[in-house]
């Protein structure tokens, strides 16, 4: 839960003064690992369970047998997923800043109850493979059951893991289910926050730099935090030059002629080489 605390914290302060970088998708997730072993379950030398680095939905489809253009469909979908994280992030700012609140009032268990309220809206239903359904369009009957079975085999795998401890949960399906739903949610919460680094943490970085050269004051920083949800919400983190350029006044307008100056030396800074 600590990264994604820092997730949320970090977004109600992101704004990027910079133009957008020159990676034509910051909303691309990560690589499949491009390996074919038939199986997603594997296990370091001393028998530990060694859990995915991406979706299992994700890592199944390196297994099956697609055509080029139904493989490139299916990597439409995943990458898909980035985008649509980043997105429900930014439709739930409100919900964003409410939970830091929260958080910094020390009610970090009704912040949890909260961000399991976002996953049930983003994800109805709070499915454990959310990328099963969109697939299915792009595979056929066959496919579809070799996915299940691959994902139904790492999950299962997975939660005896969890439970290796515990002879007679392992037997018990709801204590099964209580840890899949643990699982689901952890799932969930890294997917926020590789979504954060793609999209959002560019934002947090060019502000962090502002604050640091200027030094606001409370009343001013709560402000800015203001403009820069406004901005979140109005762009959907596809800002024009021209948007920028507006945000970028509205924080300097509302800056005292000192600290005015400082934010004007900061955004035109030369840097002399030394010699």
């Amino acid at each position: 839960m600590a990264h994604l605390t820092t997730v949320v914290v970090s977004l109600l302060v992101t704004f990027s003064f910079a133009a957008q970088p020159d990676n034509p998708d910051p909303l691309r997730g990560p690589d499949v690992p491009d390996h074919a072993t038939h199986s997603l379950v594997s296990k370091t030398m001393t028998g530990r369970f060694e859990p995915l680095r991406v979706r299992p939905e994700a890592a199944a489809l390196q297994e099956l047998d697609l055509d080029e253009a139904s493989r490139a469909k299916a990597r439409e979908i995943v990458d898909q997923r980035g985008a649509d994280i980043a997105m429900a992030l930014v439709d739930h700012i409100d919900d964003v800043k409410e939970m830091t609140d929260m958080i910094t009032a020390g009610q970090q268990d009704r912040a949890r109850e909260r961000l399991g309220e976002m996953w049930g809206e983003i994800d109805e239903g709070t499915p454990r493979d959310p990328l099963a359904k969109p697939l299915e369009g792009v595979l056929d009957a066959e496919q579809r059951g070799q996915l299940k079975r691959l994902v139904d085999e790492y999950w299962e795998a997975w939660i005896d893991w969890e439970l290796r401890k515990n002879d007679k949960a392992r037997g018990d399906p709801a204590a099964r289910e209580r840890v899949e739903h643990r699982l689901a949610f952890g799932l969930f919460e890294r997917e926020v926050r590789e979504a954060y680094n793609y999209s959002l943490k560019r934002y947090k970085d060019a502000l962090d730099g502002v604050y640091d050269a200027v030094q606001p004051t409370d009343e001013q920083r709560a402000e800015i935090r203001e403009i820069v949800l406004e901005h979140i919400r109005a762009t959907r983190l596809s800002a024009t030059p021209e948007q920028r350029r507006e945000t970028n006044m509205k924080i300097y307008r509302l800056l005292d002629d000192e600290r005015k100056e400082k934010l004007f030396a900061y955004m035109t800074r030369i840097v002399i080489p030394d010699g």
